[in-house]
């Protein structure tokens, strides 16, 4: 089984920053959308540092040199517990530094992240940036929103269609670096192939719905197209925030290197 990924974030058609940021490791079979809040640039400072501390920690993890951060849910895997601990590492880290300058202070950022190890997907997330699959045709949302509205709605107190007219989606009732530690979501599953995976923060989803993103994709030519006619979809109607997308799609390695052969053959 063999990966391939392809990621975008733009700042949108309104605001003056983008406090979005993706990471694409390959080395680390990590990927992620962090969306930041601050005033003063703190958003995007918040999400670098989150980014950034769960690569680093990943990354001495893989030399057995990191902790597990947190409490191990036994019912996840190792690498999933592993992907939890690096978000509240990173919460550590943003937390702290918020400390540090006083037009830092508050700030904080959602995260969806996931890695992938043997066949099997780790998803982390904190925050209403999302996760989704596209599996024979059907597109699923893998998490669920850290929102008010989206409380709302789980808690009977509100219908789906209701939830779209209400103001007040942006508001999060869990975000990374806001405590000293926070709750992360786990969640994981077995990937097939032709498994098409998307992370991507609010500004995509907020604009775009379920439905038209996965036309998009499916009648994209290549994921670098599908990123970026999704990014132009969102900015077609108006891009009222930042829009992040990472796509990745799982195909066969035989079918990469039967295409290889044929294209060396033909060359």
């Amino acid at each position: 089984m063999h990966l391939i990924a392809f990621g975008l974030t733009d700042t949108g058609k309104v605001r003056q920053h983008n406090e979005d940021a993706i990471l694409l490791d390959s080395s680390l079979s990590l990927y992620a959308v962090a969306d930041g809040m601050g005033g003063h640039k703190g958003g995007e400072v918040a999400s670098r540092i989150c980014l950034d501390s769960m690569k680093d920690y990943l990354l001495q993890a893989s030399k057995g040199h990191a902790p597990l951060v947190g409490e191990v849910d036994t019912s996840h895997s190792e690498a999933t517990n592993l992907l939890g601990s690096a978000v509240r590492f990173a919460n550590q880290a943003v937390f702290e530094a918020a400390y540090t300058k006083p037009e830092w202070r508050g700030m904080g950022t959602t995260i969806v992240a996931l890695t992938i190890r043997g066949g099997k997907v780790s998803i982390a997330h904190v925050g209403d940036s999302r996760a989704y699959l596209l599996r024979q045709g059907r597109f699923q949302q893998l998490t669920q929103d850290h929102s008010w509205i989206e409380e709302q709605v789980r808690a009977g107190l509100m219908t789906r269609d209701e939830a779209l007219l209400k103001q007040g989606r942006n508001v999060l009732t869990r975000a990374v670096g806001q405590e000293e530690t926070v709750k992360v979501d786990l969640n994981e599953l077995e990937l097939k192939s032709a498994d098409l995976l998307m992370l991507c923060s609010d500004g995509l989803f907020g604009m775009v719905t379920d439905e038209e993103i996965a036309a998009l994709i499916a009648s994209s030519s290549s994921l670098e197209t599908a990123c970026t006619e999704l990014v132009a979809c969102a900015n077609g109607r108006g891009g009222r925030d930042n829009i992040s997308v990472i796509l990745l799609k799982v195909i066969e390695k035989h079918g990469v290197l039967a295409g290889m052969k044929r294209f060396f053959k033909t060359g």
